[in-house]
């Protein structure tokens, strides 16, 4: 089962195009988060039936609902945007770049909050039109003690780098290294992949921001 959470504004293309990128089946669902407003806006109401139209084609029994966002109350917004998260079924996927900006930046914070629950985001491009996957930061990722001097030798050496340059800048043993890293891997700050014989190990954004709050 799949879960996408999209905000959708005036263009359903924004929530339409990411969506048949990864495919619809029957047990798919869709959450289309809408700004709480008492106004008649039609060309939301028509770019909602657009979304429905197009998904019935494909898929008759997929279920397609509406949840109101509060674009006056930011930690509300934040909190409603929280619980469709929490309470999404199966793989969660979440689509940025449609919608009301007042819907924006609270589902940006609450999947930020989450992303051990978000399975992918994608977004659609204003300049191009192309759908991309955009994988989200985890800024709740910590360096395990025992590996922060490491940690902090890779961000100092040029990555990629190489495990025996690391060891080198290190000054300790091959076998603490590599085991570093694999800890570090875990908590999604680093990525390693072996080229021929040698292995490189490679900050992530994640691994990045931490850096730069640390």
């Amino acid at each position: 089962m799949r879960t996408y959470i999209a905000p959708i504004g005036y263009d359903s293309t924004r929530v339409t195009r990411p969506i048949l990128s990864q495919g619809i089946e029957r047990d798919t669902r869709i959450d289309l988060l809408i700004p709480t407003t008492t106004t008649d806006d039609s060309r939301s109401a028509q770019a909602i039936d657009d979304v429905r139209r197009m998904v019935e084609q494909i898929e008759p029994d997929v279920d397609i609902e509406m949840v109101e966002v509060s674009h006056e109350a930011f930690e509300e917004a934040i909190e409603t945007c929280g619980s469709v998260i929490d309470s999404a079924d199966g793989e969660v996927v979440v689509i940025f770049g449609g919608g009301a900006r007042d819907i924006f930046l609270p589902l940006t914070v609450a999947a930020l909050s989450r992303t051990h629950q978000i399975h992918a985001s994608y977004q659609f491009s204003d300049i191009d039109g192309k759908v991309r996957e955009q994988p989200l930061p985890d800024l709740t990722a910590n360096a395990p003690a025992q590996t922060q001097s490491t940690f902090v030798t890779i961000n100092a050496l040029d990555t990629p780098v190489s495990l025996t340059t690391i060891t080198d800048a290190a000054d300790v043993s091959k076998s603490t290294i590599t085991r570093h890293v694999k800890l570090l891997e875990r908590q999604g700050l680093v990525t390693s992949e072996t080229h021929g014989k040698t292995k490189v190990v490679e900050l992530t954004t994640s691994g990045c921001l931490l850096i730069s709050r640390t």
